[in-house]
């Protein structure tokens, strides 16, 4: 698979026009309806729409290698005809856009259309839709979707809406066989259940305090440094499809009865997805986190922030969209210990001018000893805007 190293979006909703650099991490930071949620869009857009893109540009690449001066039957000219003018889908399995004067930049002028490029190593992915009838052209140098890791069936995305406590979860043989675990991480349970002794594909990943490179008790010891004591524990009741999930706890000697999720913190099985979708990961692989830090205290959401930065060190290329101070410190203690190098996490602020469309982005860096180099307005600066105000009062 290939890390995507840049994605740049024309006249997507309110990104009229940006480059954005990817890192082995990237973070998205900004206020609400900003442009935040409409860049992991356009990624999922792409994803939700694979298959078709994957056929047309095949069918394209193939039309291509043909030698001009064959002559093509008939029904191999119809499908590349056919193939030029399928419609991509904005409502699907990743995402809900609506339709097309919903997503059409309101900046865009006549007869320009919606474009997103994908920049992997040397080549170049480029979907255009068509703003009048969701026509699609696609510009590639060959047929390169299934060696792009969005592509990839590894590719894993967690929405901000996860999993909440509950006495059984769902199975789903396919998303399992497929390594994944549902947006909304609604196969997570049905994913340990089956899992549980498989290894660690980074074995960085590996907590400190593990016997084993197992999935499971790493999973455990991972949630245990965000509620101290818990371990995670998993069936399957196959006659009814489902998937129980509980905790206990171990204080000492002391080790308390298995509780159901709504029995202890809500965090706890809120976090859970996240986790495992980290610790199931491997090299190359794409992971898309939105609000890691929903519903955690802030040392917890230091911790998730400390799993990412060692993943994206070894491989792994994480996104994540969050609105955390705690995170990004995180992120930062990481780098100043030697987990993260600078060079591998990139941190994006997205921001309006006053009476604006258009998403402006500031580009912040982080230096190896945690430092980052500007502080624009509104980036996480509430807390000393709030202390001036408390002791000038």
């Amino acid at each position: 698979m290939r890390k995507i190293n840049k994605v740049s979006i024309r006249n997507l909703k309110i990104l009229r026009n940006i480059d954005l650099k990817l890192s082995n991490l990237t973070l998205i930071t900004g206020i609400n309806s900003v442009g935040k949620s409409t860049f992991i869009q356009s990624l999922l857009l792409l994803k939700q729409n694979q298959e078709m893109l994957t056929r047309v540009n095949n069918y394209k690449f193939m039309q291509q290698s043909i030698n001009k001066k064959d002559n093509l039957s008939q029904y191999m000219q119809e499908i590349f005809e056919k193939s030029k003018k399928e419609p991509l889908s904005l409502n699907g399995n990743y995402t809900d856009l609506g339709d097309i004067k919903d997503v059409l930049s309101e900046l865009a002028i006549y007869n320009e259309n919606i474009t997103i490029e994908l920049e992997i190593e040397d080549l170049i992915y480029s979907v255009t839709c068509n703003s009048r009838d969701l026509s699609i052209n696609i510009e590639s140098s060959l047929p390169m979707e299934s060696i792009i890791n969005l592509f990839s069936e590894n590719f894993q995305y967690i929405n901000t809406d996860r999993i909440q406590p509950q006495n059984t979860y769902l199975l789903s043989e396919v998303n399992i066989r497929k390594n994944l675990i549902g947006s909304h991480g609604e196969y997570t349970a049905h994913y340990l259940d089956e899992n549980r002794h498989k290894k660690l594909n980074i074995s960085k990943l590996r907590h400190k305090d593990s016997e084993t490179v197992q999935l499971l008790e790493n999973v455990s010891l991972w949630l245990n440094e965000i509620s101290n004591g818990v371990e995670v524990l998993v069936k399957k009741y196959p006659s009814i499809q489902k998937v129980g999930l509980s905790y206990k706890y171990t204080y000492g000697e002391n080790t308390t009865n298995e509780l159901k999720p709504f029995n202890i913190g809500f965090g706890v099985t809120y976090v859970l997805p996240i986790i495992v979708a980290i610790l199931k990961a491997k090299k190359d692989d794409l992971l898309i986190i939105e609000n890691p830090e929903s519903h955690l205290h802030p040392a917890g959401q230091s911790k998730v922030a400390e799993l990412c930065a060692i993943a994206s060190a070894n491989g792994v290329q994480i996104i994540v969209e969050t609105h955390s101070d705690h995170f990004l410190n995180g992120i930062r203690v990481a780098t100043k210990k030697g987990l993260l190098t600078p060079k591998q996490s990139k941190v994006y602020y997205f921001r309006k001018e006053k009476d604006e469309l258009e998403t402006k982005i500031d580009e912040i860096n982080i230096d190896k000893k945690g430092g980052i180099d500007s502080y624009p307005k509104g980036f996480f600066d509430q807390f000393d805007e709030d202390l001036d105000k408390l002791i000038s009062w």
